[in-house]
This record gives structure tokens, sequence and C-alpha cells, in this order.
């Protein structure tokens, strides 16, 4: 299976200036720094990350492409719209609350179906009829990122859905001021009647209940904060740790598929790549074609 099979190599950026080829090496980097910023939680939002990500993503790729010279804007910002939306025709169809008869394999990166079944969803999905040869190596990744809420359904979007959510993304920032600014009109109004009110010492009972409510408000608002905070990235590292082990089960059946691999060699590799979870991750994106060449490599110099 060729590189080009699994992920497309030019993104959709248009400008001729800032059109760059993205290398299989590259989009293993920054996919797995995008799991990286997911797990450590201060830039996760409900459906992917907040604002300023981007900027955080771009430093976490230089430190392990330095030479690359890759920009949040625009070369990361358009390689992750298009990786989300060719994730998302894939879970919609895997995952999706209105689709049957699709299965993912792990081990070819490929979605799995009958003749029938992909012939009638093909009939009103045009854009899932490449992943019926093509294959997708970071699907179990990306998940981790975006499809934490749709167990619930609420980020039960379609592939257009996700892309129009992208774009929206870029005014996140505009609404958070909205937000903030809305949550402190709600104390100021309170304080606002109170202050018009004679000042008896019912008035001055009033305030001072209006005060208590209102810290009571931002106490009870900064607890239940912490704790989804706290929630979300024990979800996030058990998440993590489920996709490892997974990695690690499947680890000695994959290594024996691979022809031409020797038992010593694999029994070296066994011993080594645990050590190196993300290189195991690496590993488990390649198509089948390339990874002798890898574990090779691989053992050549660790």
């Amino acid at each position: 299976m060729s590189r080009n099979a699994s992920t497309p190599p030019v993104d959709s950026q248009t400008s001729k200036r800032t059109i760059r080829k993205w290398s299989f090496e590259e989009d293993v980097v920054l996919v797995q720094c995008m799991v990286d910023l997911h797990n450590i939680g201060t830039h996760n939002a409900d459906t992917g990350f907040k604002t300023g990500y981007l900027l955080e993503l771009e430093r976490m790729v230089a430190k392990k492409l330095p030479n690359a010279n890759i920009k949040a804007k625009p070369h990361i910002e358009s390689r992750i719209k298009t990786l989300k939306k060719d994730w998302s025709i894939i879970f919609d169809m895997v995952q999706g609350n209105c689709t049957s008869g699709f299965g993912w394999d792990s081990q070819k990166n490929m979605v799995t179906a009958e003749d029938a079944v992909w012939e009638s969803y093909l009939s009103s999905h045009k854009d899932a009829s490449q992943f019926r040869t093509r294959s997708f190596c970071f699907y179990n990744e990306l998940s981790q990122i975006y499809a934490k809420d749709r167990a619930t359904g609420q980020d039960a979007q379609t592939a257009a859905d996700i892309l129009e959510d992208i774009a929206l993304e870029e005014n996140a920032e505009i609404n958070e001021g909205t937000e903030h600014e809305s949550q402190f009109e709600f104390g100021s109004d309170d304080i606002d009647i109170s202050s018009r009110i004679p000042q008896t010492s019912t008035s001055s009972r009033r305030k001072r209940k209006a005060s208590e409510i209102d810290e009571s408000i931002t106490a009870a608002t900064l607890l239940g904060d912490k704790l989804s905070e706290i929630e979300n990235k024990l979800s996030d590292s058990i998440g993590s740790e489920r996709v490892l082990q997974q990695k690690l089960e499947q680890l000695d059946g994959v290594l024996s598929g691979i022809e031409g691999l020797t038992e010593e060699e694999m029994d070296i590799a066994l011993s080594k790549i645990p050590d190196h979870p993300s290189q195991m991750l690496v590993f488990f994106s390649l198509p089948p074609s390339r990874k002798l060449g890898w574990v090779r490599r691989f053992l050549s110099t660790h």
C-alpha cells in the first residue's frame, strides 16, 4: 500500500504562496502532537480544541521537526481541516447512528463492509467512495480528540457540519469575551438594582444577601469547572492508556505477520518497541508494506 493511499500529500490551502506538501512522517508528528496536546488538556473544547491551540501545536511540531518550517497558519490549520474532514467521513460510516454494516480493520487502517452495504451508502454519500480502497492511518488517534461526545449525541455531526464548526472556531475568542461579559453583568445588575433602593436597614440586608448569593454562585461555578477539568484529564489519561494497551496486545500478532522479519528481530522488537509509546503509535499507523523497513531502522537506532 503506497504512502499516498494513507493521506493526501497536499492540503487544501489555495494560496500558491502557502501550499505545501505534507510527508507521511510530518503527518505522524502532527497527529501525535495533537494527541499530546489533547491529553494535556489546557486547550480542550467540547468538539476539539480552543482558540490559540494552533500556535501551541506549531511550537510542539517545531521541537520534533525543527527544519520543516511548519507554521500554525496556514500549514497546520489547513492540514487539520483535511485530516478532520477525512476522519469525520469514516467516523460517520463506522460509528454513525444511521449506518450499519461497516467495520474498521485496525491492521489495514481501512473501512470494511460488504459490497451491498457500500453501494447503498455511496448512493447518498459520494465523498465516502475514496475510503472503499484507501486507508486512513489516524482514525483511532483523531477519534480520541473529536469523538468524545458522540456517544451522548452532543457532537453527532456530519462531515459537512464539522467543516462548518471549524470555520466557527475562528470566532471563538469573540464568543468567549461575550460570555465573560454576561457573567459579570449578572452580578452587576443585582448590585445596581439594590443600590437604587433607599438606604435603609432592609436595603443593606438585601445588598449583603445579593453579595452572598453572588459569591456562592462564583464558588459553585469555580468548583464545577475544577471538577470538570479533573474529570476530563482523568478521562483523557485513561483513554490514552487504553489505546496503548490495545496496541501492545496487538503488537505480537502484527510483527508475526510481517513477511521477511526474522524471529530474532521480532523478539528484540517485542522487547524494545513497548518502551517507546510514541514510536509504537507510529509503527501501527504505517501501511503493511512499510512496516518491515521501519522495524529494522528502529532496531538499528535503539
